[in-house]
C-alpha cells in the first residue's frame, strides 16, 4: 500500500506538472524536467514521512505530501518547473534525510565513516540559513542532557559537524549581527516577523492546534507524548522562536525556521489526532 501511495503521488506530481500551463515556455525538455521533479518531491515526501513516522498508512502519506506542498517553505517554486524547483526541491530533501541519519545512527554502534559525518554536518548547516541556529541549540542541548553519554554515541561527528558549519556560517557573513539590548528594535523586528508569519499561515494553525490540544485531558498526554518522540524538532521549534525577536542571520531565515519546524510540529499532531479519530473509527468497524 505504501508504495502504491508514493507511486500515485508521483504521477499526481506529474500529470499537474503536464497539465498545468506555463506561459513563458519551457527552458529544459518537460519530458527531463517533469519527471525529475516530482521524483525529488516523492523523495522529499518519503524522507519526511520516514523522519516523522507518518508513512503507516496511506491517509498519513497523502495528509503530509498536502503539507508540504501548502505550508513547505519555498513550496511555489515546485511548479516552476526549471532549476530553480530542482534546487529547492534537493535542497529541502537534505534536512530530513541528514535528521534522519542523526536518528538512526544515535541509536547504533556506528564507528565508521565519522569524517564523512563531521562533513556531512557542516555542509547541512552552512547551506540552510533558516534552520542553522534553531537545530544547532537543539543539538547542544540534547547532547547537554546526555552528556554523560553523548561521545559513545555514533552520531557525536554530525552534531560537532553542525556546530562548526553555524559558526562559519556567521563568521562569514559581511556584517556579524548585532544582538542589540534596545527594547524599541527588539520590538519592532518581533512585530515584523509575526506579521509575515501570519500571511504563511503555518505558524497559526501550529499555535491554534496546540492550544487546542492543551485545553483537553488527553491532548495535553497527546502533546506530551510528541514531546517526548520528538524533543528535537520540539527544541528547534522553540529555539526558532526565540531567535524572532533578534533575527541573526536575516528576518527572511527566521521566517523560513519557524515555518519549516512549525509544519513538521503540526505534522505530528495531526498524526495523534488520526490515530485518534481516524484509528479508533477502525478499531470500531473491525
Amino acid at each position: 500500500m505504501k508504495r502504491l501511495t508514493y507511486l500515485s503521488i508521483y504521477l499526481l506530481v506529474c500529470l499537474s506538472l503536464w497539465l498545468i500551463p506555463k506561459a513563458d515556455g519551457y527552458i529544459w525538455d518537460p519530458r527531463i524536467i517533469i519527471p525529475a521533479t516530482a521524483l525529488l518531491f516523492t523523495l522529499l515526501v518519503w524522507l519526511i514521512a520516514r523522519f516523522l513516522g507518518t508513512d503507516r498508512t496511506a491517509m498519513e502519506l497523502v495528509v503530509t505530501a498536502g503539507f508540504i506542498l501548502l505550508f513547505s517553505p519555498g513550496s511555489h517554486l515546485y511548479f516552476s518547473r526549471d532549476e530553480d524547483a530542482l534546487i529547492e526541491l534537493g535542497s529541502q530533501c537534505i534536512v530530513p534525510f541528514f535528521l534522519t541519519q542523526y536518528k538512526r545512527i544515535s541509536r547504533k554502534n556506528f564507528k565508521l565513516a565519522y569524517a564523512l559525518m563531521l562533513l556531512m554536518g557542516i555542509f547541512c548547516s552552512f547551506t540552510h540559513d533558516g534552520i542553522t541556529l534553531p537545530l544547532c541549540l537543539a543539538f547542544l542541548l540534547l547532547a547537554w542532557q546526555r552528556r554523560n553519554e553523548f561521545f559513545r554515541l555514533a552520531c557525536w561527528p554530525m552534531v560537532i559537524g553542525w556546530l562548526i558549519g553555524t559558526v562559519l556560517k556567521f563568521t562569514t557573513r559581511d556584517q556579524f549581527p548585532i544582538l542589540t539590548p534596545d527594547l524599541q528594535v527588539l520590538t519592532n523586528r518581533t512585530t515584523m516577523v509575526l506579521g509575515l508569519l501570519w500571511d504563511t499561515k503555518i505558524f497559526m494553525l501550529a499555535l491554534g492546534l496546540t492550544f487546542w490540544l492543551s485545553t483537553t485531558s488527553w491532548g495535553r498526554k497527546d502533546l506530551l507524548r510528541t514531546f517526548r518522540r520528538q524533543r528535537l524538532i520540539t527544541y528547534s521549534l522553540l529555539f526558532s522562536l526565540s531567535c524572532v525577536p533578534f533575527a541573526p542571520l536575516g528576518i527572511e531565515s527566521a521566517v523560513t525556521g519557524v515555518c519549516f519546524f512549525s509544519m513538521l510540529w503540526t505534522l505530528l499532531l495531526c498524526q495523534g489526532l488520526e490515530r485518534r479519530y481516524v484509528g479508533a473509527a477502525r478499531v470500531r468497524r473491525s
